[in-house]
C-alpha cells in the first residue's frame, strides 16, 4: 500500500534573480559583464537605427493623433525600444511573435514597411487590418510572422503556448516569443500560458515588459514580489530579469532564453523598463497618478541615449554619425507618412467582408443603410 507522509514540508525557496545589466547609464561597460552572446558592431548600429526610427515614428504618431489623423487611441512606445530590438533580433525569420501593443521597433525589425504602419494608423487602404482594429492592435501581420493581438490583457500567453504546442506537433523548428506588460501578470492568461508551457515543455519564450505601471496601477500595488521573474518558479520554468533599457543586456538574456526554448525549455524573461509617455492618448499620468520627477529620474536610463553614449565612448559611432541617424529617420518617417496619407479611404464594403463567403441579406441591408 502507498504510504503518504502528510507532514512533508512542501515549502520551496525561490532565489530572487539578479537583474542583468551590461551598459551603465553613462555608456560605460560594466567590468563584470560577460556577454556570452556578442553581436558585431554592425549589428548594434543597425539595431540602433531601428530604435531611433521607432522613436521618431512614435513622436510623429502622437503629434498626428492630436491633429485627428491617427485614428482611435494610441499607445506610446518611448522607452521600450531596446527591449523590442534585443528580443526580436535573436529570433530566426521563421520564428513567431505573439505581440502586445507597444512594439513599434519589433515591427520595423520584422520588415513591416513604415507606409504600412502609417496606413494602419490612418485607417487607409494598405492597413493589413482593414481599419478594424485599434491603432496599436496588430491583427493582419501574419506575413511577417506576427500573430494577432486584441484588447484583452494577457491573452497572448495562452495562444502563444497553444501555437508553440502546434509547432512542436508538426515537428517544425520554430519558436514563439510572447509579450505582455506587467499588468498582464495579474491575469488568467499569464498563469494558464506558463502552466501549459511548463507542463508540456514547449518552444516558447515569455517576455514581460515591466514598465512600472499597468495604466495607472503601479507594480507594487499588483504583487508583493520584488521581481516578476520569480513567478516562473511556480510553473517549473526558469525566470530571469534584465535591464530592458540596456540593449546588450537584452540581447544576452534573449539569446539565452531563445536557445533554451528551442530545446523545449520555456523561459520567462522580465524586461525592466519605463513607459515615458501615457498608457494611451486617453491617459493623463502627470496629473493623475505619476510624479513627473519620477519620469525624469528614469530618463537616465533612456535606451537610445544610453546606447549612443556607449557608441561614442568606444568609438563605434561619432556624434556626427548619431546626428545623421536621427536626421535620416526623421526624413524617412515623414516621407512614409505623406505617402500613406495619400492612400484611398477604406471602402464601406470592407466592414461586412471576411466573415461569410458571401454578404448575407441582413448585412447587405445594413450596408445599404450605411
Amino acid at each position: 500500500m502507498l504510504e503518504i507522509d502528510f507532514n512533508q514540508n512542501y515549502k520551496i525557496s525561490v532565489k530572487e534573480p539578479q537583474v542583468l545589466r551590461v551598459i551603465e547609464p553613462d555608456g560605460t561597460l560594466r567590468e563584470e559583464a560577460e556577454l556570452g552572446y556578442k553581436p558585431s558592431e554592425g549589428e548594434l548600429v543597425k539595431l540602433y537605427r531601428y530604435m531611433v526610427t521607432a522613436r521618431v515614428l512614435d513622436r510623429h504618431a502622437l503629434l498626428l493623433h492630436r491633429m485627428g489623423k491617427v485614428k482611435s487611441t494610441y499607445g506610446p512606445h518611448e522607452g521600450h525600444e531596446a527591449a523590442d530590438a534585443g528580443t526580436v533580433h535573436v529570433l530566426k525569420p521563421e520564428d513567431w511573435i505573439a505581440p502586445y501593443y507597444r512594439m513599434l521597433t519589433a515591427l520595423l525589425i520584422r520588415g513591416v514597411p513604415l507606409q504600412t504602419i502609417w496606413a494602419k494608423f490612418f485607417a487607409k487602404q494598405g492597413d493589413p487590418d482593414k481599419g478594424r482594429n485599434l491603432t496599436v492592435e496588430w491583427g493582419g501581420f501574419a506575413k511577417w510572422r506576427i500573430l494577432s493581438v486584441g484588447a484583452p490583457i494577457g491573452h497572448q500567453y495562452i495562444y502563444a503556448a497553444g501555437f508553440a504546442y502546434a509547432l512542436r506537433y508538426m515537428k517544425r523548428d520554430e519558436i514563439v516569443a510572447a509579450y505582455i506588460g506587467d499588468g498582464g501578470t495579474s491575469t488568467n492568461g499569464f498563469h494558464t500560458g506558463l502552466n501549459f508551457a511548463g507542463v508540456f515543455k514547449l518552444p516558447v519564450v515569455f517576455y514581460v515588459y515591466n514598465n512600472q505601471y499597468a495604466i495607472s496601477v503601479p507594480v507594487r500595488s499588483q504583487t508583493a514580489v520584488t521581481r516578476l521573474a520569480i513567478k516562473a518558479a511556480a510553473y517549473g520554468i526558469e525566470g530571469i530579469a534584465t535591464d530592458g533599457m540596456d540593449l546588450l543586456a537584452v540581447l544576452k538574456a534573449a539569446h539565452y532564453a531563445v536557445s533554451k526554448a528551442r530545446r523545449g525549455e520555456p523561459v520567462l524573461v522580465e524586461l525592466i523598463t519605463y513607459r515615458f509617455g501615457p498608457h494611451t492618448t486617453a491617459d493623463d499620468p502627470a496629473t493623475r497618478y505619476r510624479d513627473p520627477a519620477e519620469a525624469e529620474e528614469w530618463r537616465r536610463y533612456d535606451p537610445i541615449a544610453r546606447l549612443g553614449a556607449y557608441f561614442k565612448k568606444y568609438g563605434i559611432l561619432t556624434e556626427r554619425e548619431i546626428k545623421l541617424t536621427w536626421e535620416e529617420a526623421e526624413a524617412e518617417v515623414k516621407m512614409a507618412a505623406k505617402e500613406a496619407e495619400s492612400y484611398p479611404e477604406i471602402p464601406k464594403e470592407w466592414i461586412v467582408e471576411d466573415v461569410y463567403s458571401f454578404i448575407p441579406p441582413h448585412l447587405r441591408e445594413e450596408l445599404e443603410e450605411l
